[in-house]
């Protein structure tokens, strides 16, 4: 893996983990996963946002890799 590419999957998982973060502050406490017809059937805290933040460098290093 090149410089090049660090350097880009360091860029994108700080961009996502700032805007995660940012958006945590205007989330509610819980987020419903899935809707039924009884409504929400199942939520989780807003902080299970965080489990997404390195998808994005995960996605570049697998594409990049693929490419290769």
């Amino acid at each position: 893996m090149s410089k090049k590419q660090k350097g880009t999957m360091l860029i994108l998982t700080l961009s996502t983990l700032i805007g995660v973060l940012a958006a945590l502050n205007f989330l509610p406490d819980t987020i419903p996963l899935h809707y039924g017809m009884a409504g929400a059937s199942s939520v989780v805290s807003k902080y299970f946002l965080l489990l997404f933040v390195p998808v994005p460098a995960i996605l570049y290093w697998a594409v990049c890799r693929k490419l290769k």
